[in-house]
């Protein structure tokens, strides 16, 4: 996708962070914009940012399979063809893998993976009828590496990149290019509205401070980041790393595969503790 003029680019958890970002910075490059959120409020605020000609706003839940089936129809609809989607929607978990709730760990999965694979399933074939097209998987650096008190959203973040690799091979002789991204820490609110039964610390009275932490260590904008998912999609990119921190950990995790928990997890903990000092 070598430009945005023009194109209908649908994005999830479009309503914050990452998603606002994208929607900004899409209209800006020319594209045509769907967005979707459940956060309906904070949604319709994205009228500041695009004429009704060129953006679309829809309540939609990526847990519902058939409401984003619904969606695509709406997109069509209202835009006539849609050439891209950013599978952006996401949500935070804290919890150790033996006190985690099946439910809380269903939750997550709802959204985090299952939400990706209903985006692809419902747009994938009119991608497929587009001269070109993009999907965008967002994954995470916890997609490329485990933390403690992660379980379900490592394991969430590992499948969208197992799937997405997987699925970049399958359309590789098409005109639907798979795009993977793993953000390291982004100055967004998935923190704030997740659900922390643990803090990363493994203490239990510091659970309620894991938001708060998660935002204190986060170093990239959201704008930063939707800038490099951009510039990913244009240049057809199979992976994208976002942040210094992810670039860093992603070369410790490949040069000590077995080992790289036992290297990081002491330098985590005193960040950690130096971090919730100016919690």
């Amino acid at each position: 996708m070598k430009n945005f003029k023009n194109k209908v680019i649908a994005v999830t958890g479009a309503a914050s962070g990452i998603g606002r970002a994208l929607v900004e910075g899409l209209l800006a490059g020319g594209a045509r914009v769907a967005a979707s959120d459940v956060d309906d409020a904070n949604l319709q605020r994205l009228r500041e940012f695009g004429v009704a000609a060129d953006l679309l706003l829809s309540k939609v839940d990526v847990s519902d399979q058939a409401a984003m089936q619904r969606w695509v129809v709406e997109i069509k609809g209202h835009f006539g063809a849609v050439d891209g989607v950013i599978n952006n929607a996401g949500v935070a978990l804290s919890c150790h893998a033996a006190d985690q709730p099946r439910a809380q760990m269903e939750w997550l999965f709802n959204i985090n993976y299952w939400g990706v694979i209903n985006g692809v399933e419902a747009f994938l074939p009119e991608l497929l009828r587009r001269p070109e097209a993009c999907i965008v998987n967002i994954s995470s650096l916890f997609g490329l590496m485990s933390v403690p008190s992660q379980s379900a959203y490592n394991a969430a973040k590992f499948a969208v990149r197992g799937y997405s690799e997987s699925l970049r091979q399958d359309l590789r002789n098409t005109s639907v290019s798979v795009v993977t991204v793993h953000p390291g820490g982004i100055q967004t609110n998935i923190a704030n509205n997740g659900r922390h039964l643990h803090s990363i610390t493994g203490k239990a009275e510091d659970r309620e401070k894991t938001a708060a932490l998660f935002n204190s260590i986060a170093a990239t904008s959201p704008e930063q980041a939707a800038k490099k998912i951009m510039r990913g999609m244009q240049k057809s990119k199979a992976r994208v790393l976002i942040g210094s921190d992810a670039w860093l950990l992603d070369k410790i995790q490949r040069l000590f595969p077995a080992c790289y928990d036992r290297l990081l997890v002491p330098v985590m903990n005193i960040g950690t503790r130096m971090a919730l000092k100016r919690v």
